[in-house]
């Protein structure tokens, strides 16, 4: 059967670790991005409610433009819905960003235009006039840097190359370094110091990972997507190939809707008083679930390649699947076992390590996924189709909880574990109906 795809020949540098130097480089930039991003997520719910929408938030720069399409008496409603439309067009502009860096632009000064335009909106959010411009800038920066620094991760390696998920996974270990520390920091700050000085470490986080990028020369081809594959004739493979992006995409989109509950939803659950900002402190227990797990995990899935026993990709997705569903539906019991009420600090941790465990298994995997079906010239825009899923993911994430304080938290914990659940449902059918299509298409590949 002939291949959707034929390879093209790579010339990488030296390997450190049994993988490219420029994978290190590239996850080194993206974790001081990270670090920026989950600093600013740590603090954004508990600024917006306590601070910028809590008095006069008219005297906010678009705040009458944002009531024509939501309003509410509530500071905590109106803090949800922008943190929705927020973390949600944080990974949909990725899409116009790899567009642009694999049809118009290169792909090298796009992610330097967007670090810049990330830095200036940390900038400018401590000035709440200017805050809703800020988080634009944000938005804006981030689709030209996301997508486009996957791309080159997935450029790295050789479609059949089976590190390629645990190139990935190390990538991902890097950015959760970020998202571990920064939390942990910008609490420090804000307790010592204040909101400005706080907002001003992710602007640092941001300009180390900009200057870094700057000063990096890849020893890959400038050519983009080497490291993907090329589409030919095969119009059967082609229809395998895109449902399979559009079935990963769906379930991913429902799993993610409980992922930023985490910095939403649950930070009201738990805070004790408006304003508290101790609950930040949970938001650091994910990344450091990661840090520890994704070398245990690596060094597992590598003994088990060596015997030609480790998991193929879509083992991964189901059983991060079902282990994010579990989780889910842990936290809806405690919600019913309680009345209600918050369970104590180490039960949502609890809650928080079998989440991230679960997606140890289930990110990685997709990303790879992504980036082996990704056409010759598309590789930024494919890996932007896979941020896109966090951009529905968040933005139905974020209507759900405007329902918060609407609906008894026994149901709405019970209707977000319902919808995770079904996207576990659906991966166990993606497994079933495309496992032997895409291993055989993939096994073709010349």
């Amino acid at each position: 059967m002939a291949s959707v795809y034929c390879n093209e020949e790579i010339k990488i540098s030296k390997e450190y670790f049994g993988h490219p130097r420029e994978l290190f480089i590239l996850s080194f930039v993206e974790m001081w991005e990270r670090f920026s991003f989950y600093g600013l997520r740590s603090l954004l719910i508990i600024y917006m409610s306590s601070f910028v929408f809590f008095e006069f938030p008219e005297r906010v720069y678009g705040f009458y433009f944002l009531s024509f399409f939501y309003s509410s008496r509530s500071a905590v409603g109106y803090s949800s819905f922008v943190y929705g439309i927020y973390s949600g067009l944080i990974y949909l502009t990725p899409i116009f960003g790899g567009f642009i860096a694999d049809r118009l632009i290169d792909r090298r000064k796009v992610v330097i235009a967007g670090g810049v335009f990330i830095a200036l909106g940390h900038l400018l959010i401590t000035d709440h006039a200017w805050f809703l411009w800020a988080l634009f800038l944000i938005i804006i920066g981030t689709g030209g840097l996301k997508g486009n620094i996957a791309a080159q991760v997935g450029d790295l390696y050789d479609i059949n190359d089976k590190r390629r998920e645990r190139g990935f996974s190390l990538y991902y270990f890097s950015i959760n370094i970020g998202a571990a520390i920064s939390p942990v920091i910008c609490m420090i700050f804000v307790q010592k110091w204040g909101w400005t000085i706080a907002f001003d470490a992710t602007t640092v986080g941001m300009v180390i990972g900009l200057v870094t990028y700057f000063f990096y020369k890849p020893s890959v081809s400038n050519e983009k997507n080497k490291g993907s594959l090329n589409f030919v004739q095969d119009k059967k493979n082609v229809r395998i190939a895109y449902s399979v992006i559009v079935s990963v995409f769906f379930s991913s989109v429902l799993l993610w809707i409980s992922y930023e509950q985490q910095a939403n939803a649950l930070v009201h659950w738990v805070s004790t008083v408006p304003g508290d900002i101790s609950v930040g402190w949970l938001q650091a227990i994910p990344p450091a679930v990661v840090i520890f797990g994704i070398p245990i995990l690596n060094w597992v899935w590598g003994r088990q390649a060596g015997r030609y026993k480790e998991p193929d990709v879509f083992m991964k997705l189901f059983v991060g699947a079902v282990i994010i569903s579990t989780s889910q539906v842990f936290i809806s019991f405690f919600a019913f076992l309680y009345g209600g009420i918050s369970p104590n600090k180490l039960t949502i941790a609890f809650y928080l390590i079998i989440w991230e465990v679960g997606d140890l298994f289930f990110t990685p995997a997709a990303m790879g996924l992504f980036s082996r079906f990704a056409p010759k010239k598309s590789g930024g825009l494919v890996m932007a189709l896979w941020y896109a899923t966090f951009f529905v993911g968040n933005i139905i994430s974020g209507l759900i909880g405007t329902l918060w304080g609407v609906f008894s938290p026994e149901l709405y914990w019970s209707i977000v574990a319902i919808v995770v659940s079904a996207g576990a449902v659906w991966v166990f059918f993606l497994k079933r109906f495309f496992r032997g299509k895409v291993l055989r298409c993939l096994q073709s590949a010349v």
